[in-house]
């Protein structure tokens, strides 16, 4: 799959909103977006960390330290 096409913000915020205060991955936002496909590549969840870095004010969002590598955590601020 290629996201590389435009992302709509609103369905973005969408499918982050739908984890409320719980912290979720880069990962878990490709895959809801994509509602839940399971070949969301590498490259998918680097263009949708790129996307959330960018664009987490807007979505109310904050990437949460982590010492364990992989995907991005956030949290919902």
């Amino acid at each position: 799959m290629t996201t590389q096409a435009t992302v709509n913000l609103d369905k973005l915020r969408n499918a982050v909103q739908q984890f409320g205060a719980m912290s979720f991955t880069t990962s878990q936002v490709a895959t809801d977006y994509h509602r839940g496909e399971n070949s969301v590549s590498d490259s998918d969840v680097q263009h949708f960390d790129g996307l959330l870095h960018r664009h987490a004010a807007l979505l109310g969002i904050a990437p949460q330290p982590s010492s364990a590598g992989g995907d991005t955590v956030w949290q919902a601020l």
